[in-house]
């Protein structure tokens, strides 16, 4: 928790310090801080079901499905670490009984969280009809209007699916309708080639899709990431049959019986398939709230922010998916509770006398494919566009001690420094469990370490962490001395 100025709320004439607009995992983080540093908060969520995309329909289901995927994927791997055994057979009902069995037990926890009177509730959509105002309107209950000093808008965003001839009206999936687990095709395309595109395609290659394809209008998958990153996460793809139609655009849908019919313009012209997931991004739940009428300034849909999640309105604050640079969980909790101590000093001080702030320059984004892959910070090809003179060392899995142990063909860890300095600027990996092992690195990356001091950190051997510190030792070595 972050320290804010001590007293009471400044008097104003509003019945509330502070309305969020959102009761997702960035709205109920910005609604409990404030709170707790003393502000009266109401949340608006208009979602029949609460408990936020994370919980329903984003992180929480499709790792519950990867973490079957991983599984069936390592029993018909068995036999490299001398294991004979049958392939697996997926029992899709059972599968649906664990899904739904623990996102119930995941959404029952955030719904007594939101319930148990920390902020009060409100059900319902909410749109400004002033600067300090909303009109809130539900499904069973006549308008209202509720006004506040300051306002969070927390509102995520939603499967983004473009306008493709023959698509409105063919039973296509989105991320949405994959979270619920629907028939493992044996044909699957995909289109797009990010992250959701790229954990699906992994998803069902491991619950056994004969045939993965996926069209990408781009020539790297998770376009805009480290390109070593990409390229890697392609050939182990590739490796395991997926299939990739590169700068290759969807013209037009056509289903007929249990088939999809696509009409390509690129590498090929045309696919068939038994399922198509929609891949093509999110967009941000900003429309209908009237922001832009009160001045909120917007970017193809998303709010512009600052790294205080300021707005270009005083007291509108926002964060999560509808407004993040890097749409990812972990750093949409952190934006509302950054938002919420910068609020809780706008309304004792009037203004900001000092600020909290999220650091998009040390974000870390993690893709739960087959190997995972994740990167911290800028790429480092990013960085020289930048400007930055920055050096960079490697160690590839395939020749370290517990990576040929676990049998990792694929993957590296990577550490990006600044020359000058030796500060640890960016990291990227693509390997066995590489999310689950780069927090220190993380945490090196956030506290501004050099490699040198990072390589003073014990890493345990063998591990796959262990990884790391070799890179730092490779990077230091090509540094100065005192770096």
């Amino acid at each position: 928790m972050d320290a804010t100025p001590a007293g009471q709320p400044m008097k104003h004439p509003y019945p509330f310090d502070l309305i969020v607009i959102g009761g997702g995992s960035a709205g109920h983080a910005a609604a409990r801080n404030a709170c707790v540093l003393g502000l009266r908060t109401a949340v608006i969520e208009h979602a029949e079901d609460l408990g936020g995309l994370c919980v329903l329909a984003g992180c929480m289901p499709s790792k519950i499905l990867i973490e079957t995927a991983n599984r069936m994927r390592a029993i018909r791997d068995g036999h490299r670490f001398g294991i004979r055994a049958d392939a697996p057979v997926l029992d899709e009902d059972a599968l649906r009984g664990r899904l739904k069995e623990l996102v119930a037990d995941f959404q029952q926890y955030r719904v007594a969280e939101m319930h148990d009177g920390t902020y009060e509730l409100v059900r319902g959509s909410g749109r400004f009809i002033g600067p300090h105002e909303l009109e809130v309107r539900a499904t069973d209950a006549p308008p209202r209007r509720m006004q506040a000093a300051a306002f969070i808008i927390a509102t995520g965003s939603c499967p983004a699916v473009p306008d493709v001839p023959g698509l409105e009206g063919s039973p296509y999936w989105t991320s949405h309708d994959v979270v619920r687990l629907p028939p493992v095709p044996r044909r699957l395309a995909i289109i797009g080639a990010g992250a959701i595109g790229m954990e699906c395609a992994h998803l069902f290659e491991g619950l056994g899709t004969a045939e993965v394809t996926i069209v990408m209008r781009d020539d790297c998958v998770l376009g805009g990431i480290d390109p070593d990153l990409s390229a890697g996460l392609e050939q182990a793809s590739r490796s395991r049959g997926i299939r990739f139609h590169k700068n290759t655009t969807l013209r037009a849908v056509r289903h007929a019986g249990n088939t999809f019919h696509l009409a390509l313009e690129g590498e090929a012209s045309d696919l068939e398939a038994d399922a198509l997931l929609i891949a093509t991004g999110r967009k941000p739940n900003t429309g209908g709230m009237r922001l832009e009428e009160i001045g909120v300034a917007l970017e193809k849909g998303s709010i512009i922010i600052d790294e205080r999640c300021a707005t270009s309105v005083g007291h509108i604050f926002a964060a999560g998916d509808c407004a993040s640079p890097v749409p990812v969980v972990h750093l949409a909790v952190r934006q509302g509770e950054v938002a919420a101590c910068n609020v809780a000093r706008l309304v004792r001080e009037g203004r900001m006398m000092s600020t909290t702030e999220w650091h998009r320059d040390t974000a870390m984004s993690g893709w739960f494919t087959e190997p995972q892959s994740v990167q911290i910070g800028h790429s480092e090809a990013a960085l020289r566009e930048k400007g930055r003179h920055v050096t960079s060392a490697r160690i590839d899995y395939s020749d370290h001690g517990k990576g040929m142990i676990v049998g990792a063909t694929h993957g590296f860890v990577k550490l990006i420094a600044e020359t000058e300095t030796g500060r640890l600027l960016g990291a990227a990996a693509l390997g066995p469990q590489v999310i689950e092992t780069c927090h220190s690195v993380s945490t090196a990356i956030h506290c501004g370490l050099t490699a040198k001091e990072y390589l003073a950190l014990p890493h345990y051997h063998p591990t796959l962490a262990e990884a790391w510190s070799r890179a730092a030792d490779a990077l230091a070595g090509t540094l100065r001395p005192d770096r």
